[in-house]
């Protein structure tokens, strides 16, 4: 007990150091670009938009933080020699990194059940700041229980419209309705539609139905020739799709609920399913990291070649991230099973890093 607590407070040491040393980087390099970007922004906005981006990186970097802890932990326990008596009095390689590695699952439940959704905030909180300072609309489209609700911008005003579906791109919508606001923000139409399609500069409407309101308050439904009506919009397909709020920005607590309004809504919600699935990963992911780092830095310290190992692990940690985008990647295009995408690469890791382990276990 009393070792696992000193390796337990060896590790924890080097995971702050190093998650300190990662933060003043991160927060000095976007403060640097922000400060580019947004140069005729006053100082605090532009500070205050630097301090929402830093959570996303920072989660973000957290299994390469874990791995470079683990690999410092180990490399002081070797430098002071600690690391030789603990070998010779029988303790074995695994047992060693059995308590940073819990750790590290325990530090990955945190991370997805209670900060994930600090993190998702401060992203949709960024965005709308970097939005503010740019002069531009926030995200014009969102999907509820009640479907899908977009808004453009037209010249008398703004229209709002909801549906109760749509096709995968949002051009497509099925019982639509659209609410008309000058540029008072008073309603003036409201147009209902069995079908509305987003072709190039307008929207095209079947079986409409369109109420104006008159001098005295009132609303008169306006007879439509045929029931077809076309609405004026500068929306285009790629507008819309980029308008998405990307998965990140919803709480881990809040995606199964979205993923099922998307898919009710008409649209796919595999991207979001794959996030779901990466994040129900990370502990696997986190595992990895930590047998990365303490496989490369439990070599015999006779050997030398420090430098060279810790180049070697950290290679080898950016392989695993290159692996599990690539793996993704293949996921979100439908080529690999989503469990395969999410799943493969963390697990992957962990048993070759297992068997140089146990390779180093056996001399």
């Amino acid at each position: 007990m009393t070792l696992a607590r000193y390796l337990l407070v060896c590790f924890l040491k080097a995971l702050i150091a190093v998650q300190a040393v990662i933060a003043l980087i991160v927060l000095s390099a976007a403060g640097v670009e922000n400060l580019r970007r947004f140069s005729d922004s006053p100082a605090a906005s532009v500070l205050q938009v630097t301090v929402l981006q830093s959570p996303e990186v920072l989660y973000q970097a957290t299994p390469l933080v874990l791995m470079l802890a683990s690999l410092v932990t180990f490399l002081r326990l070797a430098r002071t020699s600690e690391l030789v008596v603990m070998r010779a009095s029988g303790v074995s390689a695994l047992r060693l990194i059995a308590v940073p590695a819990a750790a590290a699952i325990a530090l990955a439940c945190v991370m997805v059940a209670a900060v994930n959704p600090i993190v998702a905030a401060s992203i949709q909180r960024g965005a709308d700041m970097q939005d503010a300072l740019r002069g531009r609309d926030p995200s014009r489209l969102s999907v509820s229980r009640d479907g899908l609700w977009l808004r453009q911008a037209d010249p008398e005003g703004q229209t709002v419209i909801q549906a109760a579906r749509t096709n995968s791109d949002g051009t497509a919508l099925t019982e639509a309705r659209f609410t008309r606001f000058d540029g008072a923000g008073r309603l003036y139409a409201r147009i209902e539609a069995g079908t509305a399609r987003l072709d190039p500069g307008g929207w095209t409407l079947e079986q409409a139905l369109r109420w104006e309101r008159t001098p005295d308050g009132r609303f008169d439904p306006t007879p439509l020739a045929d029931g077809r009506l076309s609405i004026p919009t500068t929306l285009t397909r790629e507008q819309i799709i980029e308008s998405f709020s990307p998965p990140e920005t919803v709480s881990f607590w809040e995606l199964g609920r979205f993923i099922g309004q998307m898919e009710d809504a008409g649209f796919s919600g595999r991207r979001y399913r794959l996030f779901l699935q990466s994040e129900l990963a990370k502990p696997a992911l986190y595992f990895a990291m930590v047998l990365i780092g303490a496989a490369f830095a439990l070599r015999p310290a006779r050997f030398g070649q420090v430098g060279v190992m810790m180049l070697f692990a950290v290679l080898a940690g950016f392989s695993l991230y290159f692996l599990k985008d690539f793996a993704e990647s293949l996921g979100a295009s439908g080529a690999l099973p989503l469990m395969v995408a999410a799943w493969t690469p963390p697990v992957a890791a962990i048993l070759l890093a297992l068997g140089l382990l146990l390779h180093l276990e056996d001399g």
